[in-house]
């Protein structure tokens, strides 16, 4: 009988037990739940965001893609419903068309129309991953290596970045290992932007000062440095005012430098991560997470870094702002093209994925993906996909503030140490027999992309 309420009230339920069942009642109803996220996006990125994404489609499908190796059944119920398709290749969309469902929407395709939960967790979060021009440290004895940050015996650390962010609160993250390490206590980290007042406006953090001895060793950790907080803008709380994307974000300076002369060795950085309120982060006060593995590949996802790598260079408007005056980058917002960087996007990632046995004749070799200046292969992303999503990495070592804290998370979740305990022991063999006792993130996915959230 619910399905037979006005679609208000139905809209109106979902928002109101975002987490509740009633989204997988039925495929209407988590059709909607879908595109309530859409709804979501323009109330939180304004109506510019939808030419920024068209921009961005071909790394952003290839990303949204690679999830099917999880929710492939999930998203086929929307898009078979839909009857999406891969939709118009055009980098262009009018006024009259950006709102509907016509079929000259490059957004109304498959990946992307069947997706917006993921495209906001996306465009909410921002995962900052290496790039050479972002960073300024000694060489040749420090180094960005396939795709991380090796800091070995140097003085000179700083590292900038400009994005674009919604009001509201973030964690701030930096996912590391730690292979001795010394000096990262001595690291300072900034967040810069301008209130509407015009005035500069600075929230620095700094880790514990013996972070050195808390974090273990050769091993990945995501460790919690602190929160930001980006104030609603006034003038965007009237509804109907300036609904562009300007007004709704915020142009935000990221620096991360060394305070003083001390010698930093023994780390590499594998991102900085500006993510959405979390379970683990907020409600349960963790300091960090670690999981037994210190290869880069398992934590560095290549076609996130792909997408995040294009939205930023357009939100940008082409290249770095990071010296231009605030009311230039207002003005240049969303004008980048990612294709004037084609050649600096990861697509060897999928060389070592790539068999030429897995397709059945010749037309079969040939047939790839392609969307403007970027292809990829299908075959070669969802193995990938599959490496990456679905490895054996499942247990995870939480690290909360206080003993309380640890305890009300076993009491709800079971014995995560347990398992680690179990994990450290057993063979491969045993490992694939033995139950979990930890209920959290079974599947371990929730640490493997940008944090959903609900409604």
């Amino acid at each position: 009988m619910i399905d037979k309420l006005p679609l208000e009230l139905q809209v109106e339920l979902l928002r109101l037990a975002p987490s509740s069942s009633l989204k997988h009642i039925n495929s209407h109803f988590y059709i909607l739940y879908n595109n309530l996220y859409y709804d979501k996006i323009i109330a939180t990125f304004g109506d510019d965001i939808l030419r920024v994404l068209i921009k961005i489609l071909p790394w952003l499908k290839e990303y949204i893609k690679s999830l099917d190796s999880f929710r492939r059944v999930s998203r086929t119920i929307i898009a078979s419903r839909l009857h999406l398709d891969d939709g118009p290749s055009s980098h262009s969309i009018s006024d009259q068309d950006k709102n509907n469902d016509d079929d000259s929407n490059p957004l109304h395709s498959i990946y992307i129309k069947d997706s917006w939960k993921y495209i906001y967790s996306i465009l909410k979060n921002k995962r900052l991953f290496a790039e050479y021009s972002d960073y300024k440290i000694d060489e040749p004895s420090n180094y960005i290596y396939n795709h991380f940050v090796e800091i070995n015996r140097t003085y000179l650390l700083s590292y900038t970045k400009t994005l674009w962010l919604a009001p509201g609160t973030y964690n701030l993250n930096i996912g590391l290992v730690v292979k001795h390490g010394s000096g990262l206590g001595t690291t300072k980290f900034e967040i810069k932007y301008q209130s509407e007042d015009s005035d500069p406006v600075i929230q620095t953090f700094y880790p514990q000062t013996n972070i050195n001895d808390i974090l273990p060793k050769q091993q990945f950790c995501l460790l919690k440095l602190g929160e930001i907080n980006l104030p609603q803008k006034e003038s965007v709380r009237v509804e109907g005012s300036q609904t562009g994307s300007h007004s709704k974000l915020y142009k935000v300076d990221f620096v991360m430098e060394e305070i003083g002369l001390y010698l930093k060795s023994g780390f590499r950085i594998f991102f900085i991560d500006i993510a959405q309120p979390s379970m683990l982060f907020n409600d349960y006060d963790l300091l960090y997470y670690t999981a037994k593995e210190s290869d880069y590949r398992y934590f560095i996802n290549i076609p996130l870094k792909n997408v995040y790598k294009a939205l930023n260079y357009v939100q940008n408007g082409g290249g770095s702002s990071n010296n231009w005056s605030f009311q230039r980058a207002i003005q240049s917002y969303g004008e980048g093209d990612p294709n004037d960087i084609s050649d600096q996007f990861d697509t060897t990632f999928l060389s070592i994925y790539s068999n030429p046995d897995d397709y059945n004749d010749e037309d079969e070799k040939k047939e790839i993906k392609e969307y403007s200046s970027f292809i990829y292969d299908e075959v070669s992303l969802m193995k990938y996909a599959d490496f990456y999503f679905n490895n054996d990495f499942r247990n995870l070592y939480f690290k909360f503030q206080t003993v309380y804290q640890k305890r009300q998370f076993i009491n709800r979740f079971g014995d995560f140490e347990i398992d680690w305990k179990s994990d450290s022991t057993s063979t491969n063999q045993i490992k694939k027999k033995f139950k979990r006792i930890c209920s959290y993130d079974k599947q371990g996915l929730k640490w493997r992309i940008p944090i959903v959230g609900e409604l």
